[in-house]
Parts: structure tokens; sequence; C-alpha cells
């Protein structure tokens, strides 16, 4: 696993400034269980949030990754907690917390992301049950895609509109239209 890190690196350091091209591929790492039909939701609702952007993303897991592997440019997202809708959450504490951050490194935005799913899932204690998992893909999407602008855009900064603000609430995560 460790030579597959090391070549990922050395492929990030020239995608850094590939991020032009049309075609980002994802390297998703979960560190915990997840739900395939959540994760399949979130593939979803970033494609849709990047239609029309000119941005095609590749899905790739970094299990099924090798050092042989090049990508122009590429963004690995790692998933923290467990990533999968369960009823039995705390709620998130009365104090901003991040429910997802991109890497930053001398100033600069990296292609790497960090998302947690514990505190996303909390934001979300008022979900319907049938459809919960499909709920929680969607506000992974959307912290994502969050993530993403800051990665492909490589900026720190914050628009007042849309996912791109500075807080999302749990109604943002899953309303029907962003």
């Amino acid at each position: 696993m460790r030579p597959v890190i090391c070549a990922l690196f050395a492929v990030i350091a020239s995608a850094c400034t590939a991020f032009a091209a049309a075609r980002v591929t994802l390297i998703l790492q979960f560190e915990a269980q997840h739900s395939e039909s959540s994760v399949n939701e979130m593939k979803r609702e970033l494609q849709n949030l990047m239609r029309g952007s000119g941005v095609e993303l590749n899905w790739r897991s970094l299990d099924d990754t090798s050092a042989s592997d090049s990508f122009p440019s590429v963004v690995i997202v790692t998933f923290h907690g467990t990533c999968v809708m369960n009823p039995l959450v705390s709620p998130l504490p009365s104090e901003p917390v991040a429910l997802a951050y991109a890497h930053v490194s001398n100033g600069t935005v990296i292609p790497f992301a960090d998302v947690e799913c514990d505190r996303v899932r909390s934001a979300l204690t008022s979900t319907p049950g049938a459809r919960s998992e499909l709920l929680f893909g969607r506000a992974l999407g959307r912290v994502l895609g969050h993530e993403l602008h800051h990665i492909i855009e490589r900026t720190r900064a914050h628009t007042q509109h849309g996912i791109t603000r500075k807080s999302l609430s749990g109604r943002d995560l899953i309303a029907d239209r962003t």
C-alpha cells in the first residue's frame, strides 16, 4: 500500500497545475463501514452538480489503484467515521464544526479532501427512514462538491449562494434543489 501512496504523491505533484483538464479522477478511501447505496447517490449528486462545468469525474477506490496508474488530474478523498446512515447519532455541537475540508499547504489548496461522515450524519438527524441512505448520499455529494470547489478552483474563498457557501445546514444538504 505504501508504494501506491508514494506513487500517488508523485502523480499529484504534477496534477496540481493540471486542474484545467476536463477529467478529474477522485480516489476514494473509506476508513470504516460505508453504504454502497449512499456512495452511489453521492456520485450521482456530484455528477449533477458538476454538469455544465466542463469537468468530467472519474471514480476510483484507493484499493483498486496501483503504483503504475496515471491520471491527468487527481483528488484523493478520505472518508472518516461510519459512512452509513444510522438513526443512533449524537447531534452536532452548538459551535460550528467542519463536515469536510480540503487540505492546504503553504497557503495553497492541494488535491486532498477529508469528509467527516459522522458529522454529516449528525447534521441529518431528521431524515425519513426509507430514504435515509439516499439522502445521506446526497448530503455527502454536496459536502464533497463544496470541497472540490476549493480544490479545482484553487481557492479558499466561499460564495454567498449555493453549495460553495461557508456553511450548509442539514436542510441544505438534502433539499430537492441546491
